[in-house]
């Protein structure tokens, strides 16, 4: 018997460096788009992916987060926060939730990035989770042609490329798949994760990189060496993903959606 995903973890710990000097006063994730935070766009969100409980995974001086959300009451919702260092890499957050997801498989999703389908309908979360209920380990991904990778994107293997509706389906990809390499297409990680409890003690198998960070990438390769595979879903042609870390692309969101 599959069980609903219900509970969420919120990766909000970066310290938003290349968007200075705001970010020193203003949580990234807070920023505002189409007169909402970005942050309140994710939980929105989740709420249409049937999330009832959030952990937001903040460090101490985003004290805004929680003043701003709450309990999570008027969103229907329960909210609960921890507090967790910046630096500590993208894996962290998920090793700081580990009692708090009660064994039970989760969405992890990085506040940062804003995911808004065009079209109205389902959105790109709700797929994947009704979708993952079998599949321990998926992520949304976009697709990019190899030779235009924005920076700092987190690959995984070779795409097919996009196409009109209804669009590339999803991949599996086991130990002799997760490859790019002379690749014309190639899936990128699109922030929005659902784990399984697996994630823990992958992350722990795992050293830190040299800067001490730990990355959920390389977990999920651990995962997948041991005969296991990742699922990707890709967003659709006319879905829209903003990894709002930095002012660019931050204005490209702001100009695109509607106020």
């Amino acid at each position: 018997m599959t069980r609903t995903i219900s509970r969420a973890v919120v990766a909000a710990g970066g310290a938003g460096t290349k968007m200075a000097p705001i970010t020193r006063i203003i949580p990234k994730e807070m920023l505002p788009v189409a007169r909402t935070p970005i942050l309140e766009h994710l939980v929105h969100e989740l709420q249409a992916a049937a999330i009832t409980d959030v952990l937001f995974v903040i460090p101490a001086h985003k004290t805004q987060i929680p003043a701003y959300f709450g309990s999570g009451t008027a969103y229907g919702m329960d909210f609960s926060y921890r507090v967790q260092d910046n630096g500590a890499g993208p894996g962290a957050p998920v090793l700081t939730a580990e009692t708090w997801t009660q064994g039970e498989p989760f969405v992890l999703a990085f506040g940062d990035n804003l995911i808004r389908s065009a079209t109205g309908g389902e959105t790109p979360l709700r797929r994947l989770v009704h979708g993952s209920a079998a599949a321990p380990c998926s992520v949304l991904t976009q697709l990019f042609p190899a030779d235009s990778i924005p920076p700092h994107e987190t690959l995984l293997g070779a795409a097919t490329p996009p196409t009109t509706a209804p669009g590339p389906g999803a991949v599996d990809f086991g130990s002799h798949l997760l490859d790019h390499t002379r690749a014309r297409w190639v899936h990128a990680c699109a922030a929005r994760w659902v784990l399984g409890p697996f994630a823990f003690p992958a992350l722990r198998a795992c050293p830190p990189r040299p800067g001490g960070e730990l990355y959920l990438i390389d977990a999920v390769r651990h995962w997948i060496s041991t005969g296991h595979s990742l699922r990707a879903l890709p967003l659709l042609p006319d879905e829209f993903r903003f990894n709002c870390d930095n002012w660019e692309t931050y204005t490209d969101a702001v100009a695109t959606l509607p106020a």
